[in-house]
């Protein structure tokens, strides 16, 4: 009988299957062929084995909350237990996030002209291809396989094709549930075009828009205070009325690095997590709006840092509030340090999901702290530029 090989696009990314089609059946390369040791894939992939399954991480190793260097000592090895193990325990969020990356197929029967139906899963569906002679096999994501039958039914619940605000709310109950099993696929929010534009924000612009803002306002600041001319307390509290030095500069801009670390943790812990009302899917939508979208799919380049017409609304009210008690000039230097301490804030959790820190370094234990929060202990570690604030509250991740 003639043999039908499948011979692989070469310009797909997930070449490391050659499968060996037959009209009696399929036999797949073992191992040893399908990956390289753990001095590196020849064609730069890096791929592992769990639990008798093919997965090909490369997407994901900036990204890995260990860092890139954990998945290359591990590099075309079946780390199995090394996931159940002690040192690299890691959760059913976890395993969620690993399964899209499976890129095994299962193989069917040739029929009569030679032709193989081969099967896989992409994005949580079942998908049946008629391949003549040769095959291309997709690095689909696949977040039901490796997961429950609960998360499956649940899952199935969101259509992902589809804007998301629309949906959410319908899920209930199962909204919490929902939320925290966490995916990697491209989303939208809204139907409309300009909505959906404005809710996303590539990290440069935090600092393209905002630092020039923090410049004017301490330069303003230093300004005035150094006329001399600067009373504090003249309206509020005459008993303590002085005129403020340019040496109170750098004390005010300080605070307001501190407050916004302040508000960086309450904005964090009682808003973005606070629980959400499932009785109402108004509640629900605000919910995944504000930050549920986050924990669901935490590595979206486009929603990892605040857009800048909600965070204007937050400055402008915040200016207006300290202008009530406080001199234009220190209101200039409280407000541009607390700035400063934001635009420091989303560039550190955009580098903490998307960058590879070198092990050992304050931003590797940053990371590894921020991806507990994210896949194990929802409730803690609240703190994400700094673990400051979980120490005085009580909020510190367990072993941290």
């Amino acid at each position: 009988m003639s043999n039908v090989t499948v011979v692989l696009d070469p310009t797909d990314d997930s070449r490391m299957f050659l499968r060996v089609l037959t009209l009696r059946g399929v036999r797949t390369q073992d191992h040893s062929e399908m990956c390289e040791n753990k001095s590196g894939a020849r064609d730069g992939r890096l791929r592992l084995v769990h639990d008798g399954k093919h997965y090909d991480v490369t997407e994901f190793a900036q990204r890995h909350p260990g860092g890139k260097l954990v998945l290359q000592r591990y590099q075309g090895q079946d780390v199995t237990a090394v996931m159940k193990g002690p040192l690299h325990r890691h959760s059913p969020a976890a395993y969620s996030m690993l399964s899209q990356y499976c890129v095994e197929e299962i193989g069917g029967a040739a029929d009569s002209n030679g032709n193989v139906k081969l099967h896989h899963r992409e994005n949580g569906r079942h998908q049946e291809h008629l391949q003549h002679g040769s095959s291309k096999v997709t690095n689909g994501r696949m977040p039901s396989v490796g997961c429950s039958n609960r998360q499956r039914e649940i899952e199935s619940l969101i259509d992902w094709n589809k804007p998301l605000l629309g949906q959410v709310g319908q899920l209930g109950d199962l909204y919490d549930e929902w939320v925290h099993y966490p995916v990697e696929k491209p989303y939208r929010l809204f139907s409309s075009e300009v909505c959906e534009f404005f809710s996303r924000c590539p990290w440069f612009l935090v600092p393209t828009l905002w630092l020039p803002l923090v410049v004017y306002f301490a330069f303003t600041s230093v300004v005035e205070l150094r006329q001399g001319q600067v009373q504090v307390f003249t309206q509020t509290c005459s008993a303590l009325k002085f005129t403020a030095p340019v040496s109170l500069f750098p004390v005010v801009f300080a605070a307001g690095v501190m407050l916004w670390t302040f508000w960086e943790y309450c904005l964090h812990r009682f808003l973005f997590h606070s629980k959400a009302v499932t009785s109402s899917p108004g509640f629900i939508i605000a919910h995944f709006l504000l930050h549920g979208q986050h924990h669901k799919v935490p590595f979206d380049p486009g929603r990892l840092v605040f857009p800048p017409v909600p965070c204007s609304v937050f400055v402008t009210l915040f200016y207006v509030l300290y202008s009530l008690l406080l001199p234009r000039a220190l209101v200039h230097a409280l407000v541009s340090g607390k700035l400063c301490g934001y635009v420091c804030y989303d560039l550190t959790h955009y580098y903490l999901h998307h960058g590879s820190p070198r092990e050992d370094s304050y931003f590797h234990r940053l990371k590894s702290y921020h991806a507990k929060h994210h896949f194990v202990h929802q409730e803690t570690g609240f703190g994400i530029s700094s673990r400051f604030w979980d120490r005085p509250f009580g909020t510190l991740i367990p072993g941290s």
